[in-house]
């Protein structure tokens, strides 16, 4: 007899006849291992009758159900079975006839039940069979969590449940109840912990408890209680800075850190921020870390004496600028310049000042050189600001960059925006069609009406003037023209579009304009 379960197996059998095999799997039925008089060792719940099935083998007579006994009535005339042996023994019988069945457990393995002649082969493609009605022969193995657990090497002293499932040797059912592969004597310590009526009986473990995510959030609501002593703080205090850099960093118990420095007075401050910043390369690796950045700034944020201020900028001033060109680690320094005053952050400020160019070219540092230029009000900020306009051009045509000199013009400077717009004055036809320039020269118009019509008359009077209008770019920077000119400037700029009607209205990006065109006149009638 073959079997094929639903992973395309075929598990060979004790040889029968073909009317026993008809029997082991009639069609319609589902596996049952209660004993019915009429249907033998499975049920047929639909209520067809055997006669209505496809044999296995055609052409042969169906004997009647009497003749032959079934698999059960055959183990127990082997004295497999006991009517006066225990539950447990019944059990492995149970697990005995899965096993002939092909139910077996993923994890025993191929040949697990390799006795009374069971074994399984892999059958080639060509022996797949396709007689009629041959899906309903394809039984389906019941799922692994639906079967009750015989293996024998699991310990005697297993507790059964009334609807045999596993429980813990102390009676106490495991978190996981689908995952019945190992004791559950994990579980039963994760249990201790939510017993413990306070920290001290934690005492020695509180490292590993911040590492599970249900041990992590009982620690954060005992701080969240309001009710805990200082010897308790002291004493996860004395269990958690030896492994501070690891916990900052863990997925799981850094959220217990962040917790801590909020409970934490200023003296456990100052010692936990002490032993964060005496191993500096650790240190470092906190901060590029996207989990531990976010404790640093909590740290930050709960500082309150000059002297912490002091240690902390201190550590910092070295790698301000690795950290601002970092992904993670420019959120530190950013929240150094928004949080601490311009006398702490000075230093800082210095370094980045002097690494300007090489910041204001980087995905992470253009942001903290923007939170510079917002917040700092010192030497530094003049300094950064020369820098930026006389490289003014070179920052436009970059990809981020391109930020830094848009900010500059939103922060209104007179003085600035003057001097930024005369630097850039003969490269705006080439920065209009730019992809990143054009960004800018719409700025500068936008910025300063009464520079405003040296961009527009320098790219109105130029002999690229056409190839602007036509540009996928340079066509917002002639829109945007047009939305800020005025008078006689706006009168000339449209004649000047005009010109060109013949190309423009069959061309994409000129269409764009013409529209504008005709949009901006009906606007101002």
């Amino acid at each position: 007899m073959v079997r094929i379960d639903n992973e395309g197996l075929y598990w060979s059998f004790m040889e029968k006849t073909a009317y026993e095999n008809h029997l082991f799997f009639p069609p319609y039925s589902t596996p049952s291992f209660h004993q019915s008089p009429t249907h033998g060792l499975f049920q047929n719940p639909t209520g067809y009758s055997s006669q209505r099935s496809y044999p296995l083998t055609p052409n042969l007579p169906l004997p009647s159900q009497q003749s032959f006994e079934s698999l059960e009535d055959s183990f127990r005339r082997m004295t497999l079975i006991d009517h006066n042996s225990s539950r447990l023994q019944s059990m492995r019988v149970e697990s005995a006839v899965r096993g002939q069945m092909g139910l077996g457990f993923p994890n025993e393995g191929f040949g697990s039940y390799d006795f009374l002649g069971a074994s399984m082969v892999r059958p080639p493609s060509q022996r797949q069979p396709s007689f009629p009605g041959f899906d309903v022969y394809r039984q389906r193995s019941r799922s692994f969590n639906e079967l009750p657990y015989t293996n024998p090497r699991w310990p005697m002293n297993t507790h059964w449940g009334s609807n045999n499932s596993i429980w813990g040797s102390s009676g106490s059912q495991p978190e996981n109840p689908k995952s019945n592969l190992f004791p559950p004597m994990y579980n039963n310590r994760r249990q201790e912990w939510f017993t413990c009526s306070s920290l001290k009986e934690l005492k020695g473990r509180i490292s590993a408890v911040a590492k599970d995510q249900k041990g992590c959030r009982l620690l954060q609501k005992k701080f969240e209680d309001k009710i805990i002593k200082r010897e308790e703080i002291d004493m996860v205090i004395s269990e958690v800075k030896d492994q501070l850099h690891e916990l900052m960093v863990h997925q799981v118990a850094n959220y217990l850190i962040q917790k801590l420095f909020e409970v934490i007075n200023q003296q456990q401050m100052t010692e936990l921020l002490l032993v964060l910043v005496t191993r500096k390369q650790r240190f470092m690796e906190v901060c590029t870390d996207p989990l531990g950045t976010r404790a640093v700034q909590k740290l930050m944020l709960r500082m309150k004496s000059q002297e912490q201020i002091s240690i902390l900028l201190s550590v910092l001033k070295p790698i301000a600028v690795t950290l601002t060109n970092n992904i993670h680690g420019h959120h530190i320094i950013e929240q150094c310049i928004s949080t601490f005053s311009n006398e702490d952050t000075k230093h800082i400020a210095d370094e980045i000042a002097n690494n300007c160019m090489d910041i204001a070219t980087d995905k992470s540092g253009c942001c903290v050189l923007n939170q510079c230029l917002s917040h700092v009000q010192t030497e530094a900020r003049d300094r950064m600001l020369a820098e930026i306009i006389s490289n003014a051009f070179i920052l436009s045509e970059h990809c981020y960059g391109n930020y830094v000199v848009q900010f500059v013009l939103g922060m209104r400077l007179r003085h600035v925006t003057s001097n930024l717009i005369m630097q850039l004055r003969g490269t705006y036809v080439s920065l209009s069609m730019n992809k990143y320039g054009s960004n800018v020269v719409e700025k500068c118009m936008k910025c300063s009406s009464e520079h405003a019509s040296i961009i527009i008359k320098e790219i109105m009077f130029d002999i690229d003037f056409l190839k602007v209008l036509q540009d996928a770019y340079g066509n917002y920077v002639i829109q945007s023209a047009l939305h800020v000119s005025k008078g006689d400037l706006y009168d000339k700029l449209v004649r000047f579009i005009l010109r060109h009607y013949s190309v423009l209205h069959s061309h994409l990006f000129g269409k764009m304009v013409l529209d504008r065109v005709k949009c901006s006149k009906t606007n101002r009638v």
